[in-house]
């Protein structure tokens, strides 16, 4: 199971994508403090971070070039502060993607599966994807 660490202040928005994301079997952790981003991705170690570009304290771009001193973690942006200059300062500062908010939930889960594959070894790699409990065979459509 993949571990996500969710860096959104809006609680609202961090746990809504929290409970979406555990319904694909994703383990989400929504960070809560947001002073010291980087003691919480330590003890955490997550697989893939999805952080706001606006957050209390530091911003986005701050806690990105502070995770690539240390980890090659995939990181994607996820904000309202969409023009094409956060975008470029976002993937400069070391990010991987950046989403527009208002997040398509469904977009944002194929994005993180599309990281996960570019990003992670499959050698444990089963041919199916479970969603709610169902599993899905890609050898044979069911």
């Amino acid at each position: 199971m993949y571990r996500i660490m969710v860096v959104e202040d809006d609680q609202t928005i961090a746990f809504g994508m929290k409970k979406f994301l555990e319904s694909w079997n994703y383990q989400v952790i929504c960070v809560e403090e947001f002073q010291d981003i980087m003691k919480s991705f330590q003890e955490e170690n997550p697989d893939i971070i999805l952080m706001d570009l606006m957050l209390p304290y530091f911003n986005g771009f701050y806690w990105c070039e502070q995770i690539r001193r240390i980890s090659k973690v995939p990181i994607m942006f996820l904000s309202s502060a969409s023009d094409n200059m956060n975008i470029v300062m976002a993937i400069s500062a070391g990010a991987d993607d950046f989403i527009a908010k208002p997040v398509d939930l469904n977009v944002l889960v194929a994005k993180i599966q599309a990281m996960i594959r570019r990003s992670y070894d499959f050698a444990g790699k089963t041919d199916f994807l479970e969603h709610k409990g169902v599993r899905f065979y890609s050898d044979d459509n069911t």
